[in-house]
């Protein structure tokens, strides 16, 4: 789980490389705290900060996905079917 705190450590390319559902679960936190309305300005400009570099990471993430399923329907499913002797 990203907390506040290991959030502040992380580079933005460390970011990127932790899981998507993981990126996504710390997002909608950072939107709910956000919305509660209870964060002062101080905190509500951090949480904003927190909220880019997540949207962010989870817009790396999805770029990469749709590459990977990009590469992957060009070259076809080669080398997944049995050979014709079998």
């Amino acid at each position: 789980m990203i907390d506040d705190a290991r959030l502040d450590v992380l580079t933005d390319e460390e970011l990127a490389r932790r899981p998507f559902d993981e990126l996504v679960t710390a997002l909608q936190q950072t939107v709910q705290r956000l919305e509660g309305g209870s964060a002062g300005l101080e905190e509500s400009i951090k949480l904003y900060k927190q909220g880019l570099r997540l949207h962010a990471a989870c817009d790396t993430r999805l770029r990469e996905a749709e590459l990977t399923i990009t590469e992957l329907g060009r070259r076809g499913v080669t080398g997944a079917e049995p050979p014709a002797d079998e």
